[in-house]
């Protein structure tokens, strides 16, 4: 009698095993069945904010003080994005000035940068920052040098648009925001 219900206890199991797949392939199969799949690729390309300074300038020639040279300095937006941009002036000894400042889209920051007010679309430049450099008085060394630095900023955070060039930089400076 043992012998018998170990039999019956294996050729079930063997039939529960073998049952299985069958019972799984009908389980799969109806789920295949009543599922669907699509994929969509989406490529994103980053954004660059790249600018250059554009300058007129002739070849050195002796000026006396109170000449004014011609320097006409502006900055054009190379990059892929619209950006707000700032600039700096360094002038060696103190001896020279810029002339015939653009007070309408210039602002001075009183940090030590003057901030261009308008977004610079990819492309475009700003006004010209100065046109010229007054030379105050006897240099000490043969010349004098005028170092114009810019930095810039993108206009938008994420997708949003900043409302003005001192909410971008404040966004910019704050490490990316509050």
């Amino acid at each position: 009698m043992k012998k018998t219900n170990r039999r019956k206890a294996g050729a079930a199991a063997a039939a529960f095993c073998l049952g299985l797949p069958a019972a799984l392939g009908v389980i799969t199969g109806t789920s295949a069945y009543m599922t669907d799949h699509a994929e969509k690729v989406n490529r994103i390309t980053v954004g660059w904010n790249t600018t250059e300074i554009e300058e007129e300038f002739p070849s050195p020639t002796p000026a006396a003080p109170g000449d004014t040279v011609a320097k006409k300095v502006r900055i054009r937006n190379t990059g892929s994005v619209p950006c707000y941009i700032r600039a700096a002036l360094l002038v060696s000894e103190g001896t020279v000035t810029p002339g015939e400042m653009d007070t309408d889209l210039w602002i001075d920051g009183e940090d030590g940068y003057y901030y261009y007010r308008d977004v610079v679309q990819p492309g475009d430049s700003t006004t010209e920052l100065f046109t010229g450099v007054r030379i105050d008085q006897e240099s000490e060394g043969d010349t004098v040098a005028v170092t114009v630095y810019e930095e810039s900023v993108q206009a938008f955070v994420g997708t949003v648009p900043c409302k003005d060039y001192q909410e971008a930089w404040k966004h910019y400076q704050g490490g990316g925001g509050e």
